[in-house]
């Protein structure tokens, strides 16, 4: 039997900082409920982008991590209320003691939905929760399908920040991330968040990927854009990679900034990025 599976709607940051969250998706797991969370199952090369509207299309219910970080991010927010629109179970679990005391401002959005909070007796939180949970979700529940085989998972995605300009080279560079199982998020490619300002996606892409690829080049200097994203990227704390796609010559945002060079040999450009992203534990 097929067991499906709940959309994980969840903060990046609100994982990082509370070791609850990972722990909660371990227990669940293990007792058999089908999760689904960005970038844990994606398969390699997948823009997340494309892949979570359908995601969460697919999905059987929603859980609702409901962190501190969370409560402040209008994208995540979104998806509950597709999943109202597409009308799956939601449940709202609350997983940070800041998050406990914001309860009251979102009495409205989460009015009619089953909420669980993991600050008290975990263990037994748990238990109720999973009692809870949509019956398709867990080990007896019944698609009256076969069950497939699991996909490889994602390493997560990166953020590419280029110039128009740099499209070629950056095909090349897409084809080298879904070799190496990642997704990625970029302008061009990706599926955009057309409901919110462009800055405001940007900065909830940055603040999510593993890292952001900077591909400098004449274009890239005379952006209006890509220095910021650079600069952004540093200040919340998501790695940057600067790949010198073409000369460009001095720059005061990246002055003494170590570089990989593709303009001599992009083969070895390639490499280089493949050691860097491993010495860094991204790979």
């Amino acid at each position: 039997m097929i067991v499906g599976y709940l959309f994980v709607s969840y903060s990046r940051w609100d994982r990082r900082d509370n070791p609850i969250l990972d722990r909660l998706l371990v227990d669940l797991r293990t007792a058999g409920v089908g999760l689904w969370l960005v970038p844990d199952d994606l398969p390699p090369g997948i823009d997340w982008q494309e892949a979570k509207p359908q995601g969460l299309e697919n999905a059987d219910g929603l859980l609702y991590l409901f962190g501190r970080s969370l409560a402040k991010t209008s994208q995540i927010a979104s998806e509950l209320r597709v999943a109202r629109d597409l009308g799956i179970p939601i449940t709202v679990v609350v997983v940070t003691e800041r998050a406990a005391l914001l309860l009251p401002e979102h009495a409205a959005e989460f009015e009619g939905l089953p909420i669980f909070s993991m600050l008290g007796d975990y263990d037994g939180a748990v238990k109720d929760l999973i009692a809870a949970l949509p019956r398709t979700v867990k080990p007896n529940g019944n698609r009256g399908a076969v069950q497939p085989a699991a996909p490889p998972k994602s390493r997560g995605y990166v953020f590419i920040s280029y110039a128009e300009e740099d499209s070629a080279f950056v095909d090349t560079l897409r084809t080298f991330l879904a070799e190496k199982g990642y997704g990625y998020w970029d302008f061009q490619a990706s599926d955009r968040n057309f409901h919110t300002q462009l800055f405001l996606e940007l900065e909830e892409v940055i603040k999510n990927a593993t890292a952001t690829l900077s591909v400098l080049s004449p274009d890239w200097k005379k952006s209006t854009w890509t220095a910021k994203e650079y600069i952004f990227s540093e200040e919340v704390g998501t790695p940057v990679f600067l790949l010198m796609s073409r000369e460009m010559g001095p720059t005061l945002v990246t002055a003494g900034v170590p570089y990989i060079d593709f303009t001599r040999d992009e083969a070895l450009g390639f490499s280089r990025l493949d050691r860097e992203l491993a010495r860094k534990g991204l790979i």
